[in-house]
């Protein structure tokens, strides 16, 4: 089941496969390079993976994973995969999530997370310390940055887009099926070069 994806400079493809419990990363050809994880087998609690929602590398080279649907964490890993730190637990205060459905790391070398059925995206350091969080959103499924603005993709059909401090900056779609509405909830976004959404 695989249910986020992204693509590095090097075109390797981190896939996580939610139902597998694994990060597979990949060549754009489908060549598998990488098994993070243990198939068919959920981690035990606070360990890789439970359910998996996103894998990102930083520009160093970590890995950064969403343990969301069946943890309440966040996992580093080094850039040969092996575990570094995890950090998150179920809840709704500072640095604890309802449900971690995506994260990206951001130019000033931040962790954001999108803390989806608590209604906010939280902002970690690479060992996983607070710094903040933004609310001014509703069930933030997916994240993409493109021109130090990010693009929020949230459950009620609608796309928000934030400076990286936090601002918004702009705000379009809605519940419906109308041209410029979703009839469902967004649930994954990209930009690409040109801008385009």
């Amino acid at each position: 089941n695989p249910h986020n994806i992204w693509i590095d400079a090097d075109d390797r493809v981190f896939v996580a496969d939610t139902d597998d419990h694994t990060i597979r990363i990949f060549t754009v050809d489908g060549e598998l390079l990488t098994t993070l994880g243990t198939e068919n087998k959920a981690g035990e609690p606070g360990q890789p993976f439970n359910r998996p929602t996103k894998a990102m590398a930083a520009p160093s080279g970590q890995i950064f994973v969403s343990d969301g649907y069946g943890q309440y964490r966040v996992h580093r890993f080094s850039a040969d995969g092996a575990l570094e730190h995890s950090w998150g637990e179920e809840g709704d205060g500072p640095g604890q999530f309802a449900l971690p459905h995506d994260l990206w790391i951001d130019p000033r070398e931040r962790v954001l997370v999108t803390d989806r059925t608590n209604n906010r995206i939280q902002l970690f350091d690479f060992d996983g310390n607070y710094l903040e969080e933004w609310t001014d959103i509703i069930a933030p499924n997916n994240l993409h940055i493109h021109e130090d603005i990010l693009y929020a993709a949230e459950a009620p059909g609608r796309v928000s887009l934030y400076d990286l401090d936090g601002n918004l900056v702009s705000r379009w779609g809605s519940k419906g099926e109308a041209p410029g509405q979703f009839p469902d909830p967004a649930h994954g976004i990209a930009v690409d070069s040109n801008g385009d959404v």
